[in-house]
């Protein structure tokens, strides 16, 4: 639309645009979105609290975003996508050469990459998580080596100062992580802060870092920032979005479609 045919729209009108760019772009500037309507901030920021108090976007100072999805707890995320999770677990743990030294976070997918690791392969995990290192466990030939500290709920994962300086004492040649979700911003994001951090260090204690990710990861926002999908060697995914996977190889990311 023009900006004259912009201005002259109704509150609804404008709003239902407005949600349209959020879901679109995954947040706006009030600022922004005022110059382009030809209306006040304050027109806009009505429309923001009107769209946040339908439940359709988050307001933050200056703007809005997505809706942020509540996080599940692990056994109820360990059922969502079981098949795509597998094949994508699957796909990354043929890549693993014998003798790696594999540094693991706490997330579903990860217990999949375990779960088909072959069964000749001879490789060192080490985790703070519960499940991925009971998964290992089953492994004929995987040497487990289990971090300690508290353990969060949410994550079934050790947290805190203690499983960071562990892992920050570390040098592993591959980081394996699951990821919340990966925003528009192509920043991979956590739903908790402290799991947030430790992936964060562990792949700064890794040479390489492969990311699992389902195809409703790419562009789902998560609250806490985590790194770059730019730190990533390689994404496995079951995603077809040609727009954003193109958008990470572009940052020398190798993608792997499963």
């Amino acid at each position: 639309m023009e900006a004259e045919e912009l201005s002259g729209l109704s509150p609804e009108e404008r709003q239902a645009i407005i949600l349209e760019k959020v879901n679109a772009a995954g947040r706006v500037l009030a600022a922004a979105l005022a110059q382009e309507f030809g209306v006040s901030e304050d027109s806009i920021r009505r429309d923001l609290r009107d769209l946040s108090d339908a439940g359709l976007v988050q307001r933050f100072h200056g703007g809005a975003s997505r809706v942020v999805t509540p996080a599940l707890d692990f056994h109820r995320r360990e059922t969502v996508g079981a098949g795509e999770k597998h094949l994508i677990g699957r796909a990354a743990a043929a890549t693993i050469p014998d003798g790696a030294t594999l540094l693991l976070d706490s997330s579903t997918t990860v217990v999949h990459f375990v779960r088909n690791l072959p069964p000749g392969l001879s490789v060192r995990i080490i985790t703070t998580a519960v499940d991925v290192a009971a998964a290992a466990l089953d492994h004929p030939l995987v040497e487990v080596i289990m971090l300690g500290g508290r353990l969060g709920k949410l994550t079934r994962s050790a947290t805190g100062a203690s499983a960071i300086e562990a892992v920050r004492a570390l040098r592993a040649d591959y980081c394996i992580l699951g990821t919340c979700g990966v925003g528009d911003d192509l920043m991979l994001r956590a739903d908790d802060f402290e799991d947030a951090y430790l992936k964060s260090t562990m792949i700064k204690a890794s040479n390489k870092t492969l990311l699992l990710a389902a195809a409703d990861k790419l562009g789902q926002l998560a609250t806490y920032e985590v790194a770059s999908v730019s730190v990533v060697s390689t994404l496995f995914t079951t995603s077809q979005e040609s727009g954003i996977l193109k958008r990470i190889q572009e940052l020398g990311v190798d993608v792997q479609k499963n």
